[in-house]
């Protein structure tokens, strides 16, 4: 697999870390917390998600530097989607077209 692939690939990967990490902590730990006085959960999964966040953006800044062909657009929204529940799917999308547009498909 090319280099760029393999990036391409490592960051979707990423990104999916990310969103289900958001979505865990957003919608089962941070209700278990109110709703049922379960902090536990949320002690667990802040940091978890604070880390796969800055792995995120770690991996949005190795593949992007030194790439010409990312327009700002396209940086913008993977950026935002990682602030998005669901939003990581939406990412996923933007880096299949960018994986399709160097010449394969990511698998």
């Amino acid at each position: 697999m090319a280099p760029r692939l393999k990036q391409l690939r490592r960051l979707r990967h990423a990104a999916l870390g990310d969103g289900t990490t958001l979505l865990i902590l957003l919608g089962i730990a941070v209700p278990l917390k109110y709703i049922a006085g379960q902090a536990l959960a949320v002690k667990v999964m802040g940091p978890l998600h604070g880390m796969a966040f800055l792995y995120y953006l770690s991996t949005i800044s190795d593949t992007v530097v030194g790439e010409d062909d990312w327009t700002r657009a396209e940086l913008w929204k993977l950026l935002a989607c990682a602030m998005l529940p669901f939003g990581a799917w939406y990412s996923v999308g933007v880096i299949r077209r960018k994986a399709a547009a160097i010449g394969g498909p990511l698998r």
